[in-house]
């Protein structure tokens, strides 16, 4: 089964992304993940965050094995190049060209033995069975407890307060 994500927009040109995802194609999210980790280029980061998302979708809305999980495509394209300008030599201006990207991810993987929506379910309903309800009896001796221990003060009104605690309050910088 094939499951994908996709990151839009990405403030990156899409040649430097593509020098990034060049390393990892072809690999299972793990390793992909690992090596990530060590890659200085920019982009190291939203991919990895990007392989993370495509992955947890995998897991918790497909109920594929996350073992099984291979990327079988990561494609970069180019997104809206913005254009901006800066002051050039002899009063001229030089145009600035701000490259966006947009990345697709597809895992492809199989399905777990169990879904796990099954299996969370029934821990639902474990959870829910096995839940304890207090006579009104042992509530109210444990609240006459409670009422028994000394309440805490609060530390800053057991402070002295000096003849400039006002003063230190109202404190203002000279200008």
């Amino acid at each position: 089964m094939k499951v994908s994500a996709k990151l839009n927009y990405l403030h990156i040109s899409p040649r430097k992304v593509r020098a990034v995802v060049g390393v990892v194609k072809k690999m299972n999210p793990k390793d992909a993940l690992n090596q990530l980790r060590f890659i200085p280029n920019m982009a190291a980061r939203p991919l990895s965050k990007l392989i993370n998302s495509a992955v947890a979708n995998a897991e918790n809305n497909f109920s594929l094995d996350t073992n099984s999980l291979k990327i079988s495509e990561f494609k970069v394209d180019g997104g809206p190049v913005f254009s901006r300008f800066r002051p050039g030599s002899r009063g001229r201006v030089s145009p600035l060209k701000r490259k966006t990207s947009h990345i697709t991810l597809v895992l492809e993987g199989q399905r777990a033995k169990g879904d796990i929506k099954k299996q969370r379910e029934e821990a639902k309903d474990v959870t829910e069975s096995d839940t304890i309800v207090l006579d009104n009896a042992e509530t109210d001796k444990a609240k006459e407890e409670n009422k028994n221990i000394p309440f805490k003060q609060d530390k800053r009104k057991t402070q002295r307060q000096g003849p400039n605690f006002v003063r230190r309050i109202f404190q203002r910088k000279s200008v």
